[in-house]
């Protein structure tokens, strides 16, 4: 062996090791979606343009459950320009799958659109409607990956994870299945109202199976950061905040405009 190859093995030999991932499969028991308990609250969510944060509007959240094992999540957005957009989902209580989603667009009160659809193990069934048209939908999404629009809230269920979790994810608004890996980076504490809240940082990469597109984790990337709480007191989500490079949605102040 050459005197730069020993010079780089040792080198190599004290170079910590990278933390292998943790695979995860909705349905081991990683996930404790029994711990969430319903509520009601509203986000603000805004998108960088330039130097400046715009306000992107508000998202209103309920969670209910609804017996038999089944938790329905509404989820309801409203941007300045009027588009109100609204979501029902149904997910399995303890392990959070995707059962069902109904969607419907409005503007001044008239639905401009509507989808359903249903998830089962090899991916979804369903319907979208735009005005008098309908047509069939199906697609790989299935309810053995994590819904990526409300991925915040399992992950809030999981305990404190030294090394990496990796796991399927779904986004079924751009018919788009992942694999993705979490990271549990750190803790910070935030002001809400009145209280001081620790919140769990978590930075998400997501790898895009269809196309192989990677997106980044953290905050200044564009796979982005949660802050989560795992048990959170009265009036204050279990989700506080999601943040990429050009996207955040928050429920307490640090990034979006207040108006």
């Amino acid at each position: 062996m050459t005197r730069p190859a020993a010079i780089l093995m040792i080198f190599l030999a004290f170079m910590p090791a990278a933390h292998a991932a943790t695979d995860m499969s909705v349905g081991d028991g990683l996930i404790r979606g029994d711990r969430i308990e319903p509520y009601e609250l509203t986000w603000r969510q805004c998108a960088a343009q330039q130097e400046d944060w715009i306000s992107q509007g508000t998202v209103t959240e309920r969670l209910d459950l609804i017996g038999n094992g089944v938790v329905r999540h509404r989820q309801s957005t409203r941007r300045p320009d009027g588009i109100v957009s609204r979501a029902e989902t149904f997910f399995d209580h303890t392990s959070f799958a995707p059962l069902r989603i109904d969607a419907r667009v409005s503007r001044d009160g008239e639905t401009v659109a509507t989808r359903t659809l249903i998830f089962d193990e090899d991916g979804y069934t369903g319907v979208a409607t735009r005005g008098d048209q309908s047509k069939p939908l199906a697609g790989l999404a299935s309810r053995g990956m994590i819904h990526g629009a409300v991925m915040g809230l399992p992950l809030a269920t999981i305990d404190y994870q030294a090394d990496p979790v990796r796991f399927a994810a779904s986004m079924v608004s751009f018919d788009g299945t992942y694999d993705v890996v979490a990271t549990w980076s750190g803790k910070e504490t935030l002001k809400v109202g009145e209280s001081n809240v620790e919140a769990w940082l978590v930075d998400v990469e997501w790898h895009h199976r269809e196309s192989g597109d990677v997106y980044p984790p953290g905050p200044d990337a564009s796979g982005g950061r949660y802050w989560l709480v795992r048990e959170p007191p009265a009036g204050v989500p279990y989700v506080l905040r999601y943040k990429t490079d050009t996207y955040a949605v928050e429920f307490t102040k640090g990034v979006c405009p207040a108006s």
